[in-house]
């Protein structure tokens, strides 16, 4: 679960700089409709966790992630959500 909190931390600083949106509250609304957040965490835990994580990030990593990132939203399914986060070979 870390590396998935760790992964999604990278991909989401990306989406954050061209999105209207909030992609790390999404992602994190994403994993726990996906019932994929450890048990006993929160959204808004998992939103601090990667807001934590996102702010070790340089503004290079952060573009690079942005275009993966808004790729995993777009899947509807959890299925594909999770599997584009753990496929991302971040």
């Amino acid at each position: 679960m870390r590396a998935l909190v760790i992964t999604l931390a990278s991909l989401l600083s990306l989406a954050a700089c061209q999105s209207g949106s909030d992609p790390v509250v999404e992602s994190c609304q994403k994993l726990d409709e996906c019932n994929a957040l450890k048990p006993g965490v929160s959204v808004d835990e998992c939103v601090e966790t990667l807001d934590k994580n996102l702010d070790g990030l340089t503004a290079s990593k952060r573009t690079d992630f942005q275009g993966l990132m808004e790729g995993c939203l777009a899947f509807e399914s959890c299925d594909g959500f999770l599997a584009c986060v753990n496929n991302s070979g971040l």
